[in-house]
């Protein structure tokens, strides 16, 4: 199910005791659980539990499920990875699915969108899941429109183009943004482009997306040029390391499955400008020069760590053994 279709059924006041919700934006989790809360507390406290079979036993999951009080208290329940709960008490939460608490209200989580067992396949046939993954293209532009919307602004389809372009890695992001330059503008409704080169980090963090895009397209006088400057931006090539070494990982996840994207899956957020470019990056670069990349990355930071280096020649070198 989709997460619109499921917000106006909640809109309608048509509320689920379960719900299982799949995909990584954490955001989307949070506002679709909320939404589902206001209905069902009403103007009562909300009162939230949250379980996983990482930190408690499964048994003890279970028994939480079961038990009631006897003022029949509205709860609300989240349960991560479901998938972990085995044995017995696995058959007992089956169980509830098909025969749930009205007082209660559950959520079962799972991150990954595609991730497939036969305990998943079974709560499956009995709650529908909800598709809780960012939001990709056109989908993505009403939710950042409606999340400006919610904060009484707007602004032109350029200006929400280039937001999206360097922060719809995740609907979290994107909200943090929008909420950066809702306190930047103030009093002001409209949000203009010259807004959003006025937040702190941007400018270094398009510089950074601009770097990766160079090294994508093996641009190498781009990639050295615009390498030098985030160095000079981080007074390091320290700063470099992470984003670099996960941009590689990136690109040998795709090789290593055969070219496709799968977004749930991925090792960090990337902005669209890189995500829908991906696979072709890594059409242009073999696996032995994958590994090449990020087994150089790890040895450039323990001699940061270690000893004193020439950050600018560090980088000249990388770039030139990597797409030179």
């Amino acid at each position: 199910m989709k997460i619109k279709e499921a917000l106006k059924e909640v809109s309608y006041g048509n509320i689920y005791p379960i719900y299982f919700l799949k995909g990584n934006d954490y955001f989307l989790q949070n506002f679709f659980i909320d939404k589902v809360a206001a209905k069902f507390f009403g103007d009562d406290p909300v009162n939230k539990i949250f379980m996983q079979p990482e930190d408690m036993k499964s048994k003890e999951i279970i028994e939480r499920l079961i038990i009631t009080d006897l003022f029949a208290t509205k709860k609300l329940f989240i349960i991560r990875n479901p998938q972990r709960i085995i044995g017995k008490p696995g058959i007992d939460l089956l169980e509830i699915c098909h025969n749930p608490n009205s007082n209660f209200l559950i959520f079962l989580i799972i991150d990954d969108w595609l991730a497939k067992s036969v305990f998943i396949s079974k709560i499956e046939s009995i709650i529908q899941p909800l598709n809780v993954q960012t939001p990709y293209d056109q989908d993505i532009v009403k939710w950042a429109n409606y999340l400006l919307k919610l904060n009484n602004k707007n602004a032109e389809s350029s200006t929400v183009k280039k937001l999206i372009e360097m922060t719809g890695d995740s609907l979290a992001h994107l909200n943090n943004e929008i909420n950066k330059l809702c306190l930047l503008i103030g009093s002001r409704k409209n949000i203009e482009l010259d807004d959003i080169e006025q937040i702190s980090g941007w400018k270094r963090e398009r510089k950074l997306w601009e770097f990766l895009l160079a090294l994508g397209n093996k641009k190498f006088e781009s990639s050295i040029y615009i390498g030098i400057t985030l160095i000079e931006y981080y007074g390091s090539m320290l700063s470099l390391i992470y984003p670099l070494t996960n941009f590689f990982q990136e690109i040998l996840y795709i090789k290593m499955k055969n070219g496709t994207f799968n977004k749930s899956n991925s090792y960090i957020g990337l902005p669209r400008s890189i995500k829908n470019k991906i696979t072709y990056f890594a059409n242009g670069y073999s696996v032995k020069k994958i590994r090449l990349a990020i087994k150089l990355l790890h040895n450039i930071d323990k001699k940061i760590k270690t000893q004193t280096i020439n950050d600018e020649t560090e980088l000249i070198q990388f770039i030139g053994r990597i797409i030179g």
